[in-house]
């Protein structure tokens, strides 16, 4: 959750920068970030959901299960991993290019 948070955090930040004075700079980033977010922010938002639940008396029931049981197998854990990973890597060698 530690990395979701902190991948989130610098992807709204280099996202504000790629809108900001100095965007036009920015030839590799601006592309990258418009084909991600969409993409983060889906995955985002779906383990959001699956962490958290909805509300009512259902909501109380999952909530009790939830603190018994880790909602992830171990397989879609690597999974939401490796997403991650790849649009860090994307992120960075598309900095790392523009600062050329």
């Amino acid at each position: 959750m530690n990395s979701i948070m902190a991948l989130q955090i610098v992807f709204q930040q280099v996202s504000h920068l790629a809108q900001g004075p100095g965007a036009t700079k920015l030839i590799a980033l601006k592309p990258l970030l418009e084909s991600s977010s969409l993409e983060l922010e889906n995955e985002f938002n779906r383990i959001l959901r699956i962490l958290q639940p909805g509300l009512g008396q259902r909501a109380t029931r999952k909530v009790l299960r939830q603190r018994l049981k880790w909602p992830f197998q171990k397989a879609d854990v690597e999974q939401i991993l490796q997403l991650l990973e790849r649009h860090k890597s994307a992120l960075t060698l598309a900095m790392n290019s523009d600062q050329m």
